[in-house]
Formats: structure tokens, sequence, C-alpha cells
């Protein structure tokens, strides 16, 4: 599949770092092209030519010097790439990133426990030229006199009433963090053959046979979010109708991954 948003990530947190590179690279429309620890290794980062990053990602969370590494990406931005967006994560949220980079370079703010594992999405949106924020990132950075456009889009975690506690963390286990049959059935306390089985009730309930099919109405599923409906029918375009294990679970991480806008 196409991947054409190059993504640089950036925390002082080892398992941040890890998080976010994970949901970019599940998601077919993100690809990871740094991920840096430091300001020191973000800049050496940055400073090869022939990288053209489309979004920058930076965890607020541990840093240890705003200022060292705003001044880097601001570097960035004025020398390789002026179309460079700004994604802020964190927290809680960090008013003093509002004073260290142009406001023109930043496309929104999100807070991890209300974002959750839809980073990917808030990043596709950004690239379109949206805003994006989560609520609670949003009224804070209203607060800190951040200029909102009226094409903002608010973000918050998309839940599945539909799905039992045991079919959700089935869905965390083997189609968000992709780990293995054999060690979701270890986690599980199932046998092999029976983790199989177990998924595909999971893929039934989602219903991605009738979604490939295109017999199910995207609004039972996507509620009216127009601008989700448009990416998952985009999503579904790409995989037409097939029945691949990888490809059913590609369309199931999108599905469960999206976010709910407000």
């Amino acid at each position: 599949m196409k991947r054409d948003i190059l993504v640089a990530l950036y925390s002082e947190d080892t398992f941040a770092l890890s998080w976010m590179a994970m949901l970019m690279v599940r998601d077919w429309r993100t690809r990871v092209a740094i991920e840096a620890a430091s300001a020191s290794e973000l800049a050496a980062e940055l400073s090869h030519k022939h990288l053209t990053i489309n979004v920058l990602v930076v965890d607020l969370d541990l840093i240890s010097n705003l200022r060292q590494v705003t001044a880097e990406i601001q570097r960035y931005a004025e020398i390789q790439n002026k179309d460079l967006k700004v994604i802020a994560v964190g927290s809680q949220m960090e008013p003093r990133f509002f004073k260290e980079l142009p406001h023109s370079l930043i496309r929104g703010y999100l807070l991890k426990q209300e974002i959750s594992t839809s980073l990917a999405w808030a990043i596709t949106f950004a690239t379109e030229g949206k805003q994006v924020f989560t609520p609670s990132a949003l009224e804070g950075s209203w607060r800190a006199n951040f200029p909102l456009e009226k094409t903002r889009l608010i973000l918050n975690s998309r839940s599945y009433p539909g799905l039992t506690e045991r079919q959700s963390e089935i869905a965390r286990l083997a189609i968000i963090f992709s780990i293995n049959r054999r060690d979701l059935a270890d986690e599980l306390k199932i046998s092999d053959q029976w983790s199989y089985g177990v998924v595909s009730e999971l893929y039934e309930q989602l219903g991605l046979g009738d979604i490939l099919d295109k017999t199910q109405e995207f609004n039972s599923v996507l509620e009216n979010d127009k601008v989700i409906k448009a990416h998952i029918e985009e999503i579904v375009e790409d995989l037409g109708t097939s029945r691949k294990a990888r490809d059913l679970e590609t369309l199931a991480f999108h599905l469960l991954t999206m976010p709910v806008i407000e």
C-alpha cells in the first residue's frame, strides 16, 4: 500500500517513542522517517537534505530542553521545508510550546489519554490542512491565545459498545499491537488454534466482510463522520474484496483506531 506521509517522531520517553512508531507503522498512510530521543539526535537527522518531513510529532512529556528542540525544528522549517506541520502530544498541556514555535508551524495539540491510538488519523488530517486537537487540548490552546481556525477538528477516542471486554482486549493485542497468534494464545491462555477463531469472531463482530462486500452501510459503523467515511472508503477501495488475513487486519486496525470527530 502507498505510504506518502513522512513522519518524524520526537520523544525522550523510550516507551512513548515506541508507542508512536508502532501506530505509524501499522497505518498505511504514514511512514516513520525519523525517531529521535534527544535534541542533538533530532538535529542530526533533520540535517539530511534528502529528507522532506511532512509532519513532526513532539512528545512534551519528560522533555529536557524545549527551547533547543523547537529551535532545531524551526531551523529545519526555514531552510528545508516551510510546509512542515508540527503536532504536540503530552499527558497535560504545556503552554510554553506555543511561545517557542511560530504559530504557522503548529497544526495541533493532542492529549494522550484523549487521542489513545488515533495518532495516525490526526496526522492524516493535519496534512490536509486542518488543525487537530483533543477536547481538553483545544481548551488549553484557547487559554494560551493560540489562533484557532474554522477548519479545526476536535478528535476523541472512539468506543465500540458492541464489543465485550474480552473482545476489546483481543482487538488491542491482536490488531492494534499486532502480536502473533501464538503469543495471543499464551496471553489469553487458550490453544494456538483457538486464537485464530477468536480473532475471526472479532472480524465478524466488526462487520469487515460486509464492509469489503459493500453490503453494510458505513454510517452504521462510522456514525455521521463524513471525513472519516471518505478515508475508510479509500482504504476499502485499496483492499478491494481481499479476504487475506493481513488485509482484514489492516482494515480492522483503521476501524479500531479511527477517532470520533466532535
